[in-house]
């Protein structure tokens, strides 16, 4: 059975990995990273809080947690699952109101500027004396998504990273080779122009997606346009420029002309990747774990049709990224113990990938040999990844704010030039108010 769609709360628990049903496996070796001392040697317990990952990730998590309690004597992890990212934000409030908040938190990227704007989780700097020697340890567009203000607020976990999932046997009909999928943006549309007018099917889909933190409008602006979303001191909105306009105008013409499927202006991810599935459109720009996902939802002759990419360099000259990190709050009763902790995790991403197409946070992780083994996993780790996303406490009103409006452009209701300025007018608003 094609669901429509899987549940909001598991498909960011997973950055997108789509593997409710896999089972992580305990075995194997878990790797650690921390060059702090080790936790005093005293009793502590470490209150540990992630995100949906308790079903199916059990055995991961505690076969983790159970070599560094091993590693720590007298080092206790308590580990919390909390079952939805949005109510990660309102438990971690009443907790700290309450006075039992957890060490460890596992946060997402729109959740992690309401707690650094608020003061209320550490930076890492004030638990280290080396966080340049630990920020040099991770994946430098996952790191970035926690630096805030100058300052590192999270430990990356673990991402994923956009690339381009294709059905070769449309690139064949259309007269285009599939062992040359579209480069850039250019290339792209141009594609999808020709995949529309020999075959009858749209040429790709890249959804706005029916979410306010959705993050593909900032990567059709900063990834695919190239243009800046803030100005350096993060005041005022910049992306209502020619340029944006004249890409934005590309989609818009797209979507007229049907080269680009409807489903973009109002459609979810999963809703992209059910088109692609029954051969009604050439591209999607999606994670790979789309793959296992396409397995299992296609016959065997139909997935062979599908192949994985890098995702189109676009003039922000990086590819779109989302990741889970950890947070330590200021209310931790041992917050550098915690970091300790968070940073040993995080050095637990390979027996994960393993078995989800992940990104891991670290980076001598993704140098593994493993990730040359198939296409699937090269693309996580053959392109530089960025998180475009504007870091600021009301990035999902930012992004219903621009979604809206892109929807607006692409449907006709609105030039692409008047749908940006009303676009950057309601955030220059946002970030005036500072909330």
């Amino acid at each position: 059975m094609v669901p429509t769609r899987p549940s909001r709360r598991r498909f960011l628990a997973a950055t997108a990995i789509g593997a409710a049903s896999l089972m992580i496996s305990a075995c194997g070796v878990f790797g650690g990273t921390t060059s702090e001392a080790a936790p005093s040697g005293g009793p502590a317990t470490l209150e540990f809080w992630t995100i949906n990952l308790k079903e199916g990730y059990t055995p991961y998590i505690e076969g983790a947690i159970s070599r560094y309690e091993q590693q720590h004597p007298g080092v206790t992890i308590k580990w919390v699952d909390i079952p939805d990212f949005e109510q990660t934000q309102s438990k971690l409030l009443a907790a700290i109101s309450g006075g039992a908040t957890p060490d460890v938190v596992n946060m997402t990227p729109f959740i992690l500027p309401k707690f650094a704007a608020t003061d209320t989780i550490y930076p890492i700097d004030e638990l280290t004396q080396d966080a340049g020697a630990v920020a040099a340890e991770y994946v430098p567009g996952l790191w970035d998504a926690g630096v805030i203000g100058g300052k590192a607020y999270a430990i990356p976990f673990y991402g994923s990273v956009s690339a381009l999932i294709y059905n070769a046997d449309l690139f064949e009909k259309a007269g285009l080779d599939p062992a040359k999928p579209p480069a850039n943006w250019d290339e792209v549309f141009a594609a999808a122009r020709a995949i529309h007018d020999k075959t009858g099917a749209s040429g790709f889909v890249q959804t706005l997606d029916d979410f306010d933190d959705a993050g593909n409008p900032s990567d059709i602006l900063a990834g695919q346009a190239g243009v800046p979303l803030l100005s350096d001191d993060g005041k005022k909105a910049t992306f209502a420029t020619p340029e944006a306009v004249a890409h934005l105008d590309q989609y818009a013409k797209g979507v007229a002309e049907g080269w680009i499927d409807r489903t973009s202006v109002n459609g979810g991810v999963m809703d992209g990747a059910k088109i692609l599935a029954q051969g009604k459109t050439g591209m999607v720009f999606l994670g790979p774990w789309i793959l296992r996902w396409l397995k299992d939802n296609t016959d065997e002759q139909t997935f062979k049709k599908f192949k994985v990419a890098k995702h189109p360099e676009g003039a922000g000259g990086a590819a779109n990224g989302f990741l889970q990190h950890f947070a330590i709050p200021r209310a931790a009763k041992h917050p550098k113990e915690a970091l300790d902790f968070a940073r040993y995790f995080s050095g637990t991403t390979l027996e994960l990938a393993k078995q989800a197409p992940v990104l891991p946070g670290l980076a001598s992780i993704a140098k593994d040999p493993y990730f040359q083994t198939t296409e699937e996993t090269k693309v996580l780790v053959d392109q530089e990844v960025k998180f475009y996303w504007p870091k600021h406490p009301a990035v999902a009103e930012m992004f219903a704010a621009l979604r809206a409006e892109f929807q607006s452009a692409l449907l006709g209701d609105k030039p692409a030039e008047r749908a940006l300025q009303d676009a950057a007018k309601r955030w220059d608003e946002l970030l005036a108010a500072g909330s």
